[in-house]
């Protein structure tokens, strides 16, 4: 792997405890490491999500990609992609298919964005409870700022909302500790960074599937139609045997930052 510390381009490096934060576009060859770490980040059901665009977040958007490394190693990396929107902020779409579309069609058009989409934040499975998802989204920040972009916005997937599938992505935004402190610990690293909640979503995506799809996604038999509590999604999975079909929404909280 190239030696990054002496690349001028790297104005927003960050050297602490031997970490260091650049971009995909200075270490494309990182990105089959990436889709490694990402094929088991996720609930299976997840990498089925179809967002057209998607693919664009490593080529043309490669310098919006974090990469967080320790010893040239990996550790972590955040996905982003800046976006228009000319409305109220409460008023921008919800679904984040919708929005990547949005972030490749403001590049073609030569428009200027205004606010910078988290889109994801991960960690390896050998770094977690290090702290490194707060230094994903300190970069993220930082990212926003350096290029002249006006928010950073943040579809939030708590990381406790699956243990409560049955309780609103409304109610469970508002829950706290008995300290007074955000229930969910992701979003507490958010109240840490100065993000403020300015709305929730019952659907950020949309999955849909065959019924013996969801079975092998799930490991759960599914013989009729029905709500299914499936591990990892944070909202129940909609099967219609008659139809061959399961539909799944995942909620999220939104978390913005304004520069």
């Amino acid at each position: 792997m190239v030696d990054r510390a002496s690349d001028k381009s790297l104005w927003w490096a960050l050297f602490v405890n031997n970490h260091k934060m650049f971009s995909l576009k200075e270490a494309p060859e990182l990105l089959s490491e990436i889709k490694k770490i990402n094929q088991t980040a996720w609930p299976q059901f997840l990498l089925n999500w179809e967002c057209r665009g998607w693919s664009e977040l490593f080529t043309t958007f490669a310098n919006y990609q974090l990469i967080l490394s320790q010893d040239e190693t990996l550790i972590a990396y955040g996905y982003t992609i800046p976006i228009f929107w000319e409305g109220e902020l409460i008023d921008i779409p919800d679904d984040l298919a919708i929005l990547v579309e949005n972030g490749v069609s403001t590049h073609q058009k030569g428009i200027k964005p205004n606010i910078l989409l988290a889109l994801a934040a991960v960690v390896s499975p050998n770094h977690k409870g290090e702290g490194l998802s707060y230094e994903i989204v300190r970069a993220m920040k930082t990212l926003s700022k350096q290029k002249q972009i006006d928010s950073l916005i943040v579809p939030v997937r708590p990381t406790l909302k699956s243990k409560y599938p049955l309780i609103s992505i409304e109610k469970y935004a508002r829950w706290k500790t008995d300290d007074g402190k955000a229930f969910d610990p992701w979003l507490r690293v958010h109240n840490k960074l100065g993000g403020e909640i300015f709305k929730t979503a019952e659907i950020s995506m949309i999955i849909k599937g065959k019924v013996n799809e969801w079975e092998e996604w799930s490991n759960l038999k599914m013989p009729d139609s029905g709500s299914y509590i499936v591990e990892g999604a944070l909202s129940p999975v909609e099967i219609h045997v008659e139809n061959d079909m399961g539909v799944y929404y995942d909620p999220c909280i939104w978390v913005k930052y304004e520069n």
